[in-house]
């Protein structure tokens, strides 16, 4: 045989290098979804018996999975519960588990799960399949697999960093999210297909199906818990039909209330919510801040044009117990999230959506990114983000947007009093050396509002530390080893005059150069009265 050349030779080496790693799951699942997406939605079928169906709340929690029957349990890293349907959670997955070459089903296993008090009548079939599932490894303690990762319900997600409880939920797709006098399109994921960890692995892998009336999709995760947990999304989509609204990298959070609204529930604790604030870092690198609000009866629906962006997150700012007062929902510990592009968010808009709600049981905050221009029908679409859970986006260097707060002046019912308090950094801190705060004399707030006939009466600009000194944290005051945050309240008053119901705000710290030296707060103002 003829002896291969040195550079044919090494000129195949580098293809062989260059040449991407074949995904037999997720491209398996790319091309069911283009097959689904050519033809008519059909439902997936499987009947979920009726004494499954009707089980009520406390029958249905009564069920409980064995953990040691997890799968994987004791063989790696990671370990698997399943979600029995029932109650809500009605419609069924297909599971399968990866290992290799093989692709195996998971059939439901009735012996998976304690049935407590329940006593299922004879000849009633099992489900057909489960509702979902869950993800547990070793995320606090070497003696505990804590849960970190949950897949429950249409094409909704969750997790959590180290050492909090769950708070937002995530989704794949949103389509007509909030949009009044639009129905809203809930797609499921109908597959999961699992890949069983290494020994020593750190991430875990879950490839999905989506299917729903407009779309279909294929989607893969890569998972890496942790202090901050780390979720790798790549996915393709395909859309059978128009839609008013797509949503990609989609979440759902609740505010019912906090230090700005107006009026209050008549409820014990000060503030209630899962999330306080929307955080946009531009393609720019600057960073615009927008807190939460929620008004009775109102939708507040606002449309952020943005090319290139670097992340967006939707954050818990307020670490406070004293915030919230709430023992048992730790609202001051529940988790933020950050959404870092990759690829295929080059231009688009950002919605924020806050919709009415009565109480803390309702998601009423939607965050959806739109890709600009609008998907072709038929044409594959595919996009890579990276979310982060987390407690709190690292320092930025810049004051932080700490609180917003609303009112009117003394005797002076139609002019309205904004207050924004800026810290730097937002919380406490271990000293490094001999940190000091700012000099603040050349500081000035910058305002702006979007109506030219609103009177801009008042501009100043306070430090207030030392008020805040006590407070941060709690009793301890100040402290050899944590370097206290400087705070800072810019406040301006101003008439919007009778006839104007809602304004857009700004409001950032700058030097005397014009160097912005906070983030840029952003802010929705609606008349309550």
């Amino acid at each position: 045989m003829k002896p291969r050349s040195t550079t044919a030779a090494l000129l195949l080496g580098l293809l062989s290098l260059a040449a991407p790693a074949a995904d037999a799951p997720f491209d398996a699942l790319c091309a069911k979804a283009r097959d689904l997406a050519a033809k008519p939605y059909s439902p997936r079928p499987g009947k979920l018996d009726d004494f499954w169906a009707n089980l009520t709340y406390d029958q249905h929690r009564d069920i409980r999975f064995k953990m040691e029957s997890g799968l994987w349990w004791d063989q790696g890293p990671f370990s698997i519960d399943f979600f029995h349907p029932g109650w809500t959670a009605k419609k069924t997955v297909s599971l399968f588990e990866v290992a290799g070459e093989s692709d195996k089903p998971l059939a439901f296993d009735t012996a998976l799960f304690d049935y407590g008090k329940q006593k299922i009548p004879a000849g009633t079939p099992p489900p057909p399949g489960y509702a979902g599932w869950r993800a547990r490894t070793h995320l606090n303690s070497a003696d505990y697999m804590d849960e970190f990762l949950v897949f429950l319900g249409a094409s909704y997600f969750r997790s959590i960093p180290a050492g909090a409880p769950y708070g937002l939920s995530a989704r794949a797709l949103s389509i007509n999210s909030g949009l009044p006098g639009v129905p809203e399109e809930f797609p499921d994921f109908t597959e999961f297909h699992l890949e069983k960890p290494a020994k020593d692995a750190k991430s875990l892998v879950a490839h999905a199906l989506l299917e729903g009336e407009s779309v279909a999709g294929a989607y893969k995760f890569t998972v890496t818990p942790g202090v901050e947990t780390v979720m790798d999304v790549e996915a393709e989509i395909t859309l059978r039909r128009p839609v008013q609204q797509l949503g990609l990298a989609p979440f759902s959070s609740m505010f019912w209330f906090g230090e700005n609204t107006h009026p209050r529930p008549y409820d014990f604790r000060p503030e209630v919510h899962d999330s306080d604030g929307f955080l946009m870092e531009l393609g720019s690198g600057n960073l615009h801040y927008r807190p939460l609000e929620h008004t009775k009866d109102q939708f507040r629906h606002c449309v952020f044009a943005m090319e290139s962006p670097r992340s967006w997150s939707l954050v818990q700012r307020d670490r406070s117990f004293a915030s919230y007062q709430d023992v048992e929902a730790g609202y001051h510990n529940r988790p933020s999230v950050t959404v870092e592009p990759v690829s295929g968010f080059i231009n688009g808009r950002l919605h924020l959506i806050e919709m009415p709600t009565i109480d803390e049981t309702n998601d009423n905050v939607i965050l959806v990114w739109e890709p600009m221009p609008l998907l072709e029908i038929a044409k594959p679409f595919r996009f890579h983000y990276r979310l982060k859970w987390l407690r709190d986006p690292a320092p930025s260097g810049l004051f932080t947007v700490k609180a917003t707060r609303a009112g009117n002046p003394v005797q002076k019912p139609d002019e309205v009093l904004m207050t924004i308090d800026f810290a730097k950094p937002l919380n406490p801190e271990k000293k490094v050396g001999d940190p000091k705060w700012d000099d603040i004399s050349k500081f000035k707030p910058v305002v702006t509002v979007n109506q030219p006939g609103v009177k801009l009466i008042h501009v100043d600009l306070t430090d207030i530390s030392m008020p805040n000194v006590d407070d941060l944290p709690a009793g301890m005051g100040r402290s050899k080893e944590l370097h206290m945050p400087q705070v800072l309240r810019a406040f301006f008053v101003l008439d919007p005059g009778k006839e104007i119901h809602d304004l857009d705000m700004t409001c950032e710290l700058q030097d005397e150069t014009g160097k912005a030296v906070s983030e840029r707060w952003v802010y929705l103002w609606k008349r309550t009265h």
